[in-house]
């Protein structure tokens, strides 16, 4: 085939985003068929399985990807054992196709280039053909089944090659379904057995792959009839009352690559800012006419005021069609954050079984839009945290159990829009964090001093420390201080708001803030001496005008008292150094929140609210604390735009800020 017809890296791209979804539902259904072990098998459940490592060992097989055939190939017969019930289902089964799926993860990503192939798989693969071979031949004994597909001297063979455990379940299996074969009374008469009145000559037996495509009836059961392939009416013909609502009920879906969408995005900010600089001409225009009504004569004002108007007119609608362009590309771009939770069932279940704990992940707001690059940011962050709340949150079953909690514990993960916000929640019903333990590893690793008087809150912003860890063993889930250090970096750097709220012995819930896009934002503008800087609006709470009086001085830093909550205050002025004077009667705050506390940027002026769109700073410039990035205004000028989180804790390091929990204000 010709490379015009095949092109083999577009397909290698699809067969990539194909196979990861499969594998997402494959370990979902394998979740689902663990939970089906007490309480028996779903049949759709090992169909799903079924169908989607068919699947990809079909599209692997295409592309020459002959492991991942192979070993997909496998796992598929092992299903099929279990969707004909000739396997009964078991954690050992289960935990077999975990491991498989693993495996198989393994081999497409080393397939397409991205890892190197896992080990073990010719050892597994050895012990799977043993595994599913007992069954085999089991199912074979009780339908009575000879010729090529059982030779009993290559089965006594691998009888001899098989543990004495490995035969002792194979000949308990092959009683049980004697037994149960053998159950029925004799004069019962058998499902799908024919009136003996109207004996049926047996139907020739379709072509093996036609059979391998039909579901699968259990033993006994009585076989439905084939529905008719449903053909095309004719011209003319009339409709079927309910084609049209099964073809509208389609949702027809295309892949987009997400570079193209981020240069659409591009030119919508670039739209976004000349459709607010056309905004501002206009209202400039407008409001000059009607300051100088006779200073150019009637004529003039004739000519001049119809295009005034029909300017604001124009700038109207172009707004107004700008903000349509800009809400539907901002959709295309939004993907549920499922996406992100499917994969963390999988996660929470091994290492719950592998710190031999038991937890139930209570996942809701799956179907929560958010923009796809925060999606796939968003992931790295929340698997450390789910892994914090089963090792650290969670207790062991027999502890939960002497506390009067259930054995299981519960791990919820829900997400939901606030304003312009997503919320993420991921909260434990475990111990909580203990403080004092926290409070005396900080101490020993030298972050704090014995004498350090901190509050709670402070206390539990050591975790978030690079290479803190309350564990007294590295294991290959927890001890080295990395987690929590990377939750706090990434949703730093995702313009996010973190938050942790914890009580002891009832458990622990951790809050992320994240905007829907980071590419277009609304802003609030304010003027520090001479400079133009963008508050990002979710950051912000509220603005006041303070009275210099009102103003108190704690440690060296300026506070003030907000309804009885202590403010600690930063000048934007003296923190990016521009000089200036202090306004000797009043004082411009703008109240942000961060992590559960409130601090005050003290500026000269408001100037109102406005959508504003990013521009990253170049690499020539570099990072600048408390600078997240600059936009255009739109009368052509440039804004920098504050980052809060940076700011706050450069001002705090600094010493800028003043440490008010245990002042006594």
């Amino acid at each position: 085939m010709s490379d015009e017809l095949f092109n083999r890296e577009e397909f290698i791209s699809y067969f990539r985003d194909e196979a990861e979804e499969l594998l997402q539902q494959i370990d979902g259904d394998l979740l689902k068929l663990e939970e089906s072990v007490s309480a028996g098998l779903d049949p759709e459940i090992i169909n799903s399985l079924f169908r989607a490592l068919h699947t990809v060992k079909g599209s692997s097989g295409m592309l020459g990807f002959t492991d991942v055939q192979s070993l997909a190939h496998k796992l598929e017969n092992l299903a099929d054992l279990l969707r004909k019930e000739r396997m009964p289902l078991s954690e050992s089964s289960v935990d077999i196709l975990f491991t498989g799926r693993d495996l198989l993860t393994g081999l497409v990503q080393a397939a397409i280039g991205e890892e190197v192939a896992p080990t073990g798989v010719d050892e597994y693969i050895r012990k799977l053909d043993q595994f599913t071979s007992i069954y085999e031949e089991t199912s074979h004994v009780i339908e009575g089944r000879t010729g090529p597909e059982l030779h009993f001297e290559e089965a006594a063979a691998h009888e001899e090659q098989a543990s004495p455990s490995d035969v002792a379940a194979f000949e308990a299996e092959v009683e049980r379904l004697l037994a149960q074969a053998q159950g029925k009374k004799p004069d019962e008469p058998s499902a799908a057995a024919p009136p003996a009145f109207a004996p049926v000559e047996p139907a020739p037996a379709p072509p093996e792959p036609f059979i391998q495509d039909l579901p699968a009836q259990p033993v006994g059961a009585v076989t439905p009839p084939i529905q008719p392939v449903t053909k095309p009416a004719p011209a003319g013909a009339p409709k079927q009352p309910n084609g049209d609502q099964k073809r509208s009920s389609i949702h027809q879906t295309i892949r987009v690559d997400i570079e193209r969408l981020d240069a659409l995005l591009n030119l919508v900010g670039e739209l976004v800012i000349n459709r607010t600089r056309i905004s501002d001409i206009a209202n400039t225009l407008e409001r000059l006419m009607s300051d100088k009504v006779n200073a150019a004569g009637g004529s003039s004002q004739a000519i001049i005021a119809p295009l005034a108007k029909d300017l604001a007119d124009s700038a109207a609608l172009l707004a107004r069609t700008t903000n349509e362009i800009q809400e539907s590309i901002m959709k295309v771009r939004m993907v549920p954050i499922g996406q992100v939770f499917d994969r963390f069932p999988r996660l929470v279940r091994d290492v719950a079984k592998a710190r031999g704990k038991e937890v139930q992940l209570v996942i809701s707001g799956a179907e929560t839009d958010l923009d796809k690059t925060i999606v796939d940011e968003v992931g790295e962050p929340l698997m450390h945290l789910l892994r914090n709340n089963v090792d650290h949150g969670i207790e062991p079953p027999d502890e939960r159990e002497r506390m009067g909690k259930p054995r299981a514990g519960t791990i919820t993960l829900n997400a939901y829009h606030e304003g312009n916000q997503i919320i993420i929640e991921v909260a434990d019903d475990g111990a909580g964090i203990n403080i004092e333990k926290v409070r005396a590893r900080g101490i020993k690793q030298g972050l704090i001093s014995a004498d350090d008087r901190l509050s709670d809150r402070e206390i539990v912003d050591l975790i978030f420390t690079p290479g803190f860890s309350t564990a007294e063993v590295v294991s290959d889930v927890s001890g080295r201080g990395v987690g929590m250090d990377v939750v706090k970096r990434n949703i730093t750097r995702l313009k996010g708001v973190f938050d942790v709220e914890s009580i002891t012995g009832q458990g622990t819930r951790f809050t992320i803030k994240l905007p829907l896009t980071l590419a277009i934002i609304q802003a609030l503008l304010v003027r520090v001496v001479d400079e133009l800087y963008a508050i990002p609006l979710d950051s912000v709470i509220e603005s006041q005008r303070v009275e210099m009086v009102d103003l108190r001085t704690v440690h060296g830093n300026e506070v003030i008292t907000l309804r009885g909550q202590v403010v600690p205050l930063v000048r934007i002025s003296e923190f990016f150094e521009l000089g200036g004077e202090r306004d000797p009667d009043k004082v411009m705050i703008v109240i942000v929140g961060l992590q559960g506390r409130q601090v005050g940027l003290v500026v000269d002026s408001f100037e109102g609210e406005q959508e504003i769109v990013i521009k990253p700073l170049s690499d020539v410039v570099g990072r600048i604390p408390g600078i997240s990035g600059a936009t255009i205004l739109g009368n052509g000028s440039i804004s920098l735009i504050i980052d809060v989180h940076s700011l706050v804790n450069e001002a705090r390091v600094s010493g800028k800020i003043a440490r008010v929990e245990f002042s006594g204000v």
